[in-house]
């Protein structure tokens, strides 16, 4: 007997897919924090003082070989034993997504900074520009333009990350729609909702790196 599918089912409960949405846009943004983290640790990483570098890359090397699940994990059950302090679900994975995506922004500006010609800085600092200011002056503008399409991949990556939340009874998009399932018995449109809702989520994330790249490799 053919499946029968019942895409009727999953629009009487759309609202719960809002909701979930809501949740993804809340961890994604609150992991986006990392951003800046991740500047810094990427400065430091690609620093000659070891007092800098050291530290920097141990932190990077150590988040990009522990699988984020655990992490998660870690600081949900087992920081508050080491520390008493006992984060929410939703707080937790925000920290965690934080400081995992930190490590991947950190290798983006690193490569990024170290792919603009090493001349530039010592030509601004001839001039009397501190580093601070020929970095943001002159160094950043330019390397920004080459960290584009990696910051977009590793955006949408951190989108889809977000569905680790559910392990924690985080009430995301994956985490509804496991709920939903569990009320009507329709998996497959389910899941294929789900599916449709993440691309929906992050192909015009894709598409604006991609729009973005080929303007400014047109202007350059």
């Amino acid at each position: 007997m053919p499946y029968t599918w019942r895409f009727d089912v999953v629009w009487d409960y759309r609202a719960v897919f809002e909701r979930g949405a809501i949740v993804t846009a809340e961890l994604t943004g609150g992991a986006l924090l990392g951003l800046v983290l991740g500047l810094v640790l990427g400065m430091a990483k690609g620093s000659r003082l070891p007092i800098l570098r050291i530290p920097a890359t141990v932190y990077v090397e150590f988040f990009r070989s522990t699988p984020t699940l655990v992490q998660l994990v870690w600081i949900y059950y087992s920081l508050p034993i080491l520390t008493g302090l006992q984060l929410s679900g939703i707080l937790a994975v925000m920290v965690g997504l934080g400081l995992n995506a930190a490590a991947y922004f950190a290798e983006i500006f690193r490569a990024g900074i170290a792919s603009i010609d090493r001349g530039q800085m010592y030509a601004a600092q001839s001039i009397g520009m501190r580093y601070s200011q020929a970095m943001r002056r002159i160094i950043l503008p330019q390397a920004i333009r080459r960290m584009v399409p990696p910051f977009m991949n590793e955006v949408a990556n951190l989108i889809k990350l977000t569905t680790l939340a559910s392990v924690l009874a985080v009430a995301e998009l994956l985490h509804e729609s496991q709920n939903l399932i569990t009320n009507t018995f329709r998996p497959l449109e389910v899941y294929t909702t789900l599916a449709i809702t993440f691309a929906a989520i992050i192909f015009p994330i894709i598409y604006l790196s991609r729009r973005l790249e080929y303007a400014w490799g047109a202007h350059s």
